[in-house]
């Protein structure tokens, strides 16, 4: 017998070994252990088939060991794994590394640790004894070393068995040890509790302490301790509402009045588990009548919900629907961010139903939950994640939703496969006879071209929840307000004037700047001359925090100059702004009120992110500044006021979908604004404030948007009309690149004529070292499968010419 198997390498096909006649029952879907190439490294492959088909041509070198029981991955999930890789260009390999936690896919390269939680109270024999004696002096290994101290040819099934048992770790999760965020709470203690009880701290504290009165007071409020349905209280949402200090809540605990505890953030409240739902309003019951009444026809179904229509609670009947069947639902966000609030929703209705799998857990959590859903033991109804989520083996999926079809977050650009999650949600959908539900109030081109032309149905949620009017946008003219002199930094007046009014009603503020960092370039006032990385053909952003100058491309830091480097002289200016920038000249505009920026440089650490947006959430942040992060799904109940500071920039983008991205990104972040009693303002500030996108944007026209698109995209042959492949060449020899990427174009013209954009000399043409060049090719829809599979024997052909082995070639399909 032998078996084909996927390798955990970016090498394409599958690979045939021999079964030994003792090593049982093998089945698609298990891991075997194999030697792989001129080294024999052993590699933790997946059996895709087992068959009697004897190779031709070659012998076939024999599986040395297995090391499952049963399948952890699912035929479906195989089937998902070929239609990725066909689709995307890529090797089933890189399918299978994207899709198991690491933990999962061993190999002689593999690094392991002890784990210093377990090591000493483990259970060894003598071999593994060694072996972590072996671990606890040199402190890191690979497979390959552990080999050999074992004395075993083939190690995997020892350290995967001492890993199951937590006496090992990779090294990648010892230095990414995931640990959930708590959040502390406040409540009466024992002795506090009833309505005696409180009256007689109401008398006590009324003579002499009217601050902590006032501070009981609105948590009897906020509480509702008195009620039949009481509250949790987080502490910073307390001190917020109650414009407290610490100090006086810490004088209530010290006195005996409160006690505080923490719970993770995320999980279900204490008092809200298995609540049913509130009463959708009569708007949100008709749209989710379109949305059954289209599920009847199509397998996919649009809903278009303009922004704070309570789209998610449209999420939450459906998906109440489905798990009373014993069915399972797939719920995909677009940003790990938008988990926490989501969950907490969704866990107060359906308690511990729920689980979340996003690349931020451990990979220990990652694989625990995996092998609980492969096992079938325990496997949750609900799970809740980001792209990652599509690969878990799910047995019973009927609904798959999909939130903020439109980011694009979705898409993955590295390491290969670069998948669209939302296009892949759809295929996983069919392959187990789900149901799929994209949702977004702006959505693409392209999911709203296929709702139009009846391959989706669609159905819409036109207003907001509880009436709320949408918000009043008004546009600055950036031109005459420098003019008239009234711009301080690069806030208008109108735009500090509105900021400072929502602050006196205790409101709350975002500011959005798609760009992060001090200022984008430093440059020579005398001759200039602008700093740029040593390694990539772009100049450096200053970040003030830390001082230094850093190369956006590679992430390569240099200290700031002193003097020009190309004439020497000390007279440097600082150009442009960053979110950095923008939060120094809020906190001198505001000198009173908190001001946080959230960027990919605020948001590195664990729980950065999700501490930010808890924070603006609960009160603790006034103004919150930000990049496009800000943009997304987020709901808070007090910001009145969003300010868009130079919406220019989002529409002058070098990309065909530029313009929309630019109606996306600010419809949602006006979006974020008067979600709850009032309507919210939005000020756009502008150089060209007549342009047709920002008449669209202020309007709220998401059907004008999509008819001004379509138009341009049919004219010039771009998606939903075409799908499009882009091709990266990258070498450190810039004539061999070129060379390659000539070759190519050429090659691919015979067929594709002018339909094949390119070479181009992209406008960062050299990073980390690697010289660039670009082809864009567009297929046409009804033949891109022929014409695909063209584009790949082509690339293969060109790519084995010894002239042009040496290039890189990065494979982009349907790229964003």
């Amino acid at each position: 017998m032998f078996v084909d198997v996927i390798l955990p390498l970016a090498v394409p096909g599958l690979f045939t070994f021999a079964l030994p006649s003792d090593v049982g029952e093998v089945r698609a879907g298990m891991r075997v252990v194999v030697p792989f190439g001129r080294g024999a490294k052993l590699y933790g492959a997946l059996v895709r088939r087992v068959h009697d088909e004897v190779p031709t041509g070659r012998s076939a070198r024999v599986v040395l060991s297995v090391l499952d029981t049963a399948p952890i991955v699912t035929d479906i999930q195989l089937d998902l794994w070929e239609r990725i890789a066909e689709h995307y260009l890529c090797g089933m390999g890189e399918v299978m590394i994207a899709a198991l936690p690491a933990q999962l896919t061993l190999s002689s390269e593999t690094r392991i640790v002890a784990n210093p939680a377990t090591v000493h109270a483990a259970a060894k024999d003598q071999r593994t004894a060694h072996l972590i004696d072996a671990l606890l002096d040199q402190e890191v290994l690979t497979m390959q070393q552990a080999s050999e101290l074992l004395g075993l040819k083939d190690p995997l099934p020892v350290v995967k068995r001492l890993m199951e048992q937590g006496t090992l770790l990779l090294e990648e999760e010892l230095k990414d040890e995931w640990k959930p965020r708590m959040l502390t709470y406040v409540r009466l203690t024992g002795v506090s509790q009833g309505e005696e009880a409180l009256h007689a701290w109401f008398d006590k504290l009324e003579k002499k302490a009217p601050k902590q009165l006032h501070l009981l007071m609105r948590y009897v409020e906020v509480s509702r301790c008195m009620s039949e349905d009481p509250v949790e209280v987080e502490r910073n949402k307390l001190l917020h509402v109650s414009g407290s200090t610490p100090a006086a809540l810490k004088q209530l605990v010290e006195k005996g009045l409160f006690e505080t505890y923490e719970r993770e953030a995320g999980l279900p409240s204490l008092t809200a588990v298995d609540k049913p739902g509130p009463t959708l309003s009569q708007a949100q019951a008709n749209a989710l009548d379109e949305v059954r009444a289209a599920f009847t026809a199509k397998d996919v179904v649009l809903l278009r919900g303009v922004t704070s229509s309570g789209k998610t609670e449209l999420y939450v009947t459906l998906i109440d629907e489905v798990i009373r069947r014993g069915e399972q639902v797939l719920y995909l966000l677009p940003e790990i961010a938008l988990t926490t609030q989501i969950i907490e929703r969704l866990r107060a209705r359906f308690g511990e139903h729920i689980a979340v799998f996003h690349s931020r857990m451990s990979q220990h959590e990652r694989t625990g939950l995996w092998m609980r859903m492969a096992k079938r033991s325990d496997a949750p109804s609900i799970i809740v994640g980001a792209r990652s989520a599509l690969f878990l083996p799910y047995h019973d999926l009927k609904l798959v939703v999909v939130d903020e079809e439109h980011d694009p977050s979705y898409k993955q650009h590295d390491p290969a496969p670069r998948y669209h999650a939302r296009d892949m949600a759809i295929v996983l959908a069919s392959l187990h006879g789900a149901k799929t539900l994209l949702g977004s109030a702006t959505p693409s081109m392209e999911s709203q071209h296929n709702a139009h032309h009846g391959k989706y149905g669609s159905a819409q949620l036109l207003s907001r929840y509880g009436d709320v009017e949408m918000p009043a946008i008004q546009r600055v003219d950036l031109r005459d307000a420098q003019k008239r002199k009234t711009m301080r930094g690069h806030f208008s007046t109108t735009l500090i004037d509105t900021v400072q009014q929502a602050l006196a009603k205790r409101e709350q503020a975002i500011i959005f700047q798609n760009r992060r960092g001090y200022v984008p370039v430093w440059q020579c006032e005398a001759c200039g001359w602008i700093p740029e990385c040593d390694h990539c053909d772009v100049s450096l952003t200053y970040h003030k925090r830390d001082h230094r100058l850093r190369c956006h491309y590679c992430s390569r830091h240099y200290p700031p100059p002193e003097r020009c480097g190309s004439c020497g002289g000390a007279r440097l200016r600082m150009l442009g702004f960053g979110t950095e920038k923008i939060e120094e000249e809020l906190k001198e505009l505001f000198p009173d009120a908190r001001v946080a920026r959230m960027d990919q440089d605020t948001t590195r650490g664990k729980n950065a992110l999700d501490r930010i947006i808890t924070g603006f959430a609960q009160g603790a942040i006034d103004i919150l500044v930000g990049t496009q992060m800000v943009t997304k799904g987020l709901d808070f109940e007090h910001v009145s006021v969003v300010g868009i500071l130079n919406a220019d920039n989002l529409m002058r983008f070098p990309d065909f979908r530029a313009h929309e991205r630019a109606f996306q990104l600010m419809a949602q972040v006006a979006g974020r604004s008067g979600r709850r009693k009032k309507a919210g303002t939005v000020i756009i500030q502008a150089f060209e404030v007549q342009h047709p996108v920002l008449d669209l944007v202020v309007h709220h026209d998401v059907e004008g948007m999509y008819a001004r698109e379509l138009e341009h995209r049919r004219t010039h042959g771009y998606p939903p009309f075409t799908r499009l492949v882009r091709l990266t060449l990258k070498h450190r020899n810039e004539e061999r690149v070129a060379s390659a990427a000539f070759a190519l174009t050429h090659a691919l013209s015979e067929r594709l004529g002018d339909r094949v954009l390119g070479p181009e000399i992209p406008s960062v043409a050299w990073v980390n070292d690697k010289h660039i060049r670009n082809l864009m090719v567009k297929l046409r829809r009804s033949a891109h499968h022929e014409e695909k599979q063209f584009v790949r024997d082509t690339i293969d052909r060109v790519l084995a010419d010894p002239a042009h082995r040496a290039v890189q070639l990065i494979t982009d399909v349907d790229p964003m």
